[in-house]
């Protein structure tokens, strides 16, 4: 939310914060810098203290004071508002017969719409709060609060429509009809806190960290999110289930009783061959499905398991699983007409990266990178389309981390060709290479991913889950599988196999300090001179320097 540039915008500012005043601790003394700028002959200049006022009313909105965790349990309101600039949604719980903020939704409108009528307006406010928050409110009663009074009747769930009625308005009406809500009018002045979001929206040209509501609502419980039905993969469940097995079980007690030249080890009660855990009958399924999980093929989930685990036939039953596996017969593709181009290996990781925009896919677009040698992925996603000046506020987030390139190889689409973005790489000293027009095979490695990527969510898509998450599952589980050359992106690019959910089943070793830290002491002879401070209520008043007499203060840390 932009800082207010008019006595206008800033009275739309105040409005807000007085609807939520009472949630406000010191509310008055707050806003006495904004307040003066209202007097009448008053200059309008915003200076330090409006802006440390205003930044600390944003703080107070967008705390714990004013918004509450959502409760299905609780009566649910929402209230929208549009302006000739944007339109606004607020979600809201009744607690006590008081009005609490869940979220707050806001969005500027687009050229088209600027050309609405401002019933059509509010009609898009409605239609923008109930798509946007729809995970909240489907399936449940909520109140469907708006300041237009004609639509409150138009939208009444339980009246007919006028006979003359827009087409909007009567889409708009199909599609309202899937919920079950009240309409309920409420005064423009009492509307103000949503009516000031509608006047200061959301630039659609940002970049979305979080591109839809379900982040909001999975991110409480992301780590439960990426949690497959195995909680049994775990070093002690591997233990319990490798005992009821009575072939293991005979293994085990062969290991124990007397030394014999085995293929198997025994290392805190799990069996282990070729350093590979020896899994129970039990937990082969439940560990196929975890291998399988973001539908990765035959081969790639073979050298994935060798890094793992073992049973008999565990390659047949691999095999068995993907021939058998409906989604990844539906995305299979007919083999290449032509070799890719060929690409001369880079010295060092994050030389050379290749870059390409795919979509739109499923709503979003999606910025690929990829790096030539360690083929370590990085994907960004856009709700809509993307422009030059995006794409390097993505490009600056991704090379914060790894770096700048030496060279980028990209297709000759205007947003690499023109001279801003042209001007970019070589302010960063960045080489940039384009293919040949019509010919996107010579940007396979990007090329790859990006089907590689439009499979892995088609395979995805009966899972409810949002964008953000699918993205994290597909890279988390590409980033450590084991390429061609049996070596993983992460191993390439990191130096290191990172830790996914199978290492689980491992033993935990301790990590134990080589060797003890000493204490230091220090000691305050009788006659130094020291500082001391004091404190009242953790909260230092003063400080001063004395000479100690007759006392002795041992001080370790």
């Amino acid at each position: 939310m932009q800082q207010p540039r008019s006595v206008q915008e800033l009275r739309q500012f105040l409005g807000m914060v007085t609807y939520y005043s009472r949630f406000i601790p010191d509310v008055s003394t707050i806003t006495y810098p904004l307040r003066k700028l209202l007097c009448k002959n008053q200059k309008f200049y915003w200076n330090k203290k409006c802006q440390q006022a205003s930044l600390k009313l944003k703080e107070e909105i967008s705390s714990d004071r004013v918004l509450v965790p959502f409760d299905p349990e609780l009566p649910v309101t929402l209230a929208t508002d549009a302006s000739p600039v944007g339109v606004a949604a607020i979600l809201s719980h009744i607690v006590d017969n008081v009005e609490k903020p869940v979220a707050f939704a806001s969005r500027s409108l687009t050229e088209a719409e600027t050309n609405y009528s401002q019933l059509d307006r509010e009609a898009l406010a409605i239609i923008f709060g109930v798509s946007h928050f729809i995970n909240y409110i489907y399936g449940r009663h909520f109140v469907l609060t708006t300041d237009n009074h004609r639509l409150s009747r138009i939208f009444h769930p339980k009246t007919g429509f006028p006979q003359m009625t827009s087409a909007r308005l009567l889409r708009y009406a199909s599609f309202l009809a899937g919920f079950d809500y009240t309409v309920k009018f409420r005064k423009g002045l009492e509307n103000q806190n949503v009516d000031c979001l509608s006047r200061a929206p959301v630039n659609q040209n940002c970049i979305y960290a979080d591109v839809s509501i379900n982040d909001e609502i999975h991110q409480v419980c992301a780590s439960a999110v990426f949690e497959i039905s195995s909680e049994n993969l775990t070093a002690d469940a591997i233990i319990q289930e490798t005992e009821k097995d009575q072939e293991l079980a005979q293994i085990k007690r062969e290991l124990l009783s007397s030394p014999v030249n085995s293929d198997y080890i025994l290392d805190s009660g799990i069996l282990f061959r070729n350093n590979r855990i020896v899994i129970p009958k039990t937990l082969q399924p439940t560990v196929l499905n975890e291998l399988h999980s973001t539908h990765i093929r035959i081969t790639k989930m073979k050298q994935l398991a060798r890094r793992y685990c073992i049973w008999k036939n565990i390659d047949k039953d691999i095999e068995n699983l993907v021939k058998s596996c409906k989604d990844c017969s539906s995305v299979k593709h007919s083999p290449a007409k032509a070799p890719l181009h060929h690409w001369d290996l880079p010295i060092n990781n994050w030389d050379r990266i290749h870059i390409d925009y795919a979509g739109p896919f499923q709503g979003f677009h999606y910025l690929i990178v990829v790096d030539a040698k360690s083929r370590w992925v990085e994907i960004k996603v856009l709700q809509r389309s993307s422009n030059s000046e995006i794409t390097m506020k993505l490009l600056n987030e991704i090379f914060a981390t790894h770096g700048y390139p030496l060279v980028m190889v990209s297709d000759n689409a205007s947003i690499f060709t023109n001279e801003e973005f042209k001007y970019f790489c070589c302010t960063n000293g960045i080489k940039q290479k384009f293919i040949a027009p019509g010919h996107p095979a010579t940007n396979g490695l990007a090329e790859r991913n990006v089907q590689t990527l439009k499979d892995k969510l088609k395979l995805m898509t009966s899972e409810n889950l949002p964008i953000h998450l699918k993205l994290q599952r597909i890279l988390f589980r590409y980033r450590a599988t084991p390429l061609a050359n049996g070596k993983s992106p992460a191993k390439m690019y990191l130096n290191r196999k990172i830790r996914i959910k199978l290492d689980a089943m491992f033993p935990h070793y301790e990590m134990k300090s080589e060797q003890k830290i000493k204490p230091r002491i220090r000691v305050i002879q009788v006659g130094e001179r020291v500082r001391t401070k004091f404190f009242v209520n953790n909260k230092l008043i003063g400080n001063s320097e004395l000479l100690l007499k007759n006392l002795v203060i041992c001080i370790t840390s």
